[in-house]
């Protein structure tokens, strides 16, 4: 199967469910299993996008050849994405229609819980791989303004603590005054911490673990850490952090649906800050990443 026809097939799959919303059809018990296939459809596609990038490089002998070929790419998955979010929220509103139609009993309930959910993750996943694409393409804007990393750090509470709560997990933010103003894009850098933080929150299998966020200086460097005590990795999987589409085969990590999309954004992201970031574990102790970026001069 292509990248084309399974982009495609996901496409004509959302039409499908859009349009038996419009004409009254779904049918709640399939709805699930269809917003899974539709999520299985567009990460293949993504996944032999991939491949096919590299098998490019590999067999490219003119560099030009090579970034005519990774910019048309680069203007389909683009394309691609913009137009599997259409029908996406419009799957989204009508299922909260129906969740406003009247008392539910608890089997609708369910249901709609899980097309909710599964929507969730795939509107995530459509962003994330638009964040990945212009992050390859060198076209995602940096908006670099004056920021404190408290109001930052903030933000970043706000988004994870609901995660955290669902989760059963502990979020703690060590933030003292004092730390170097920052000149860059805060929601750009929010979004890269709460990456790391979903991540520690997941990947944790006791509910008494912590992920904690720190700030502090290092002359005019911001240092940010964000550790927690979770499964940690081994070396070998050390060693493929950052690869686009890796995750490790953790029975833990395999029971949370992932793209392997999440730290290759992360450091993209920093990387565009003008950042630094570094990354210790231990496997069955936790994992802790440093990230630095200079203050105002």
């Amino acid at each position: 199967m292509s990248e084309q026809n399974a982009l495609a097939q996901a496409r004509a799959a959302l039409e499908d469910l859009l349009e038996a919303a419009r004409s009254g059809q779904i049918i709640p018990i399939r709805l699930p299993g269809q917003i899974e296939a539709i999520a299985e459809q567009l990460a293949a596609a993504q996944e032999q996008h991939q491949n096919a990038l590299a098998e490019a490089a590999r067999k490219a002998s003119v560099p030009g050849d090579m970034g005519a070929y990774m910019e048309e790419e680069a203007y389909f998955v683009g394309h691609a994405v913009h137009e599997l979010r259409t029908p996406m929220t419009s799957i989204r509103g009508y299922t909260d229609m129906l969740g406003s139609m009247g008392e539910l009993n608890d089997m609708q309930k369910q249901f709609l819980g899980v097309v909710k959910t599964n929507v969730k993750r795939m509107e995530g996943l459509l962003a994330d791989v638009s964040y990945m694409n212009k992050i390859r393409k060198d076209t995602l804007k940096i908006d670099e303004k004056m920021d404190l990393f408290k109001n930052i750090a903030l933000r970043v509470e706000k988004a994870m603590q609901p995660v955290a709560e669902e989760l059963n997990r502990k979020l703690v933010f060590e933030i003292p005054d004092g730390l170097p103003l920052l000149t860059t894009d805060g929601d750009m850098l929010a979004l890269a911490i709460n990456k790391l933080v979903e991540n520690g929150l997941r990947y944790s299998d006791d509910e008494t673990d912590t992920v904690t966020v720190k700030g502090a200086a290092e002359g005019n460097t911001l240092v940010i850490t964000v550790e927690d005590s979770g499964i940690g990795m081994a070396e070998e999987e050390l060693a493929h952090l950052g690869e686009i589409y890796f995750r490790a085969e953790n029975d833990h990590v395999r029971q949370f649906k992932g793209s392997g999309l999440g730290i290759p954004i992360v450091y993209g992201l920093i990387e565009k800050l003008g950042g630094s970031i570094a990354v210790e574990s231990t496997e069955g102790e936790g994992t802790k990443f440093t990230i630095k970026l200079a203050g105002m001069s």
